[in-house]
C-alpha cells in the first residue's frame, strides 16, 4: 500500500507541477489533455488506495471479532 500512496503522491506532485506551468502560460487547465489524463490517473491511484485501506481495515476488524449492530435496546 506505501508503493501505492508514493506512485499516487508522485503523480499528483507531475499534475500540480504541470497546473503552475500552464496557469503561467495564461493556458486554460480545462483544455490542456496531458493534465486531464494525469488528473484521471492521480482520481484513479486514489480509489484503489481507499479501497485498499478499506478491505485492510475490514480485516482487521473480521478478525478481531468486532461487531457492529447495536444491541437492542428494549
Amino acid at each position: 500500500m506505501i508503493r501505492l500512496y508514493e506512485e499516487m503522491e508522485q503523480e499528483r506532485r507531475r499534475m500540480n507541477e504541470l497546473g503552475q506551468v500552464l496557469m503561467g502560460q495564461s493556458i486554460p487547465l480545462s483544455e490542456h489533455e496531458g493534465l486531464l489524463a494525469l488528473s484521471q490517473k492521480v482520481d484513479q491511484l486514489m480509489i484503489t488506495l481507499h479501497q485498499a485501506k478499506f478491505k485492510q481495515t475490514e480485516r482487521q476488524y473480521v478478525r478481531g471479532g468486532v461487531d457492529f449492530e447495536a444491541p437492542n435496546m428494549v
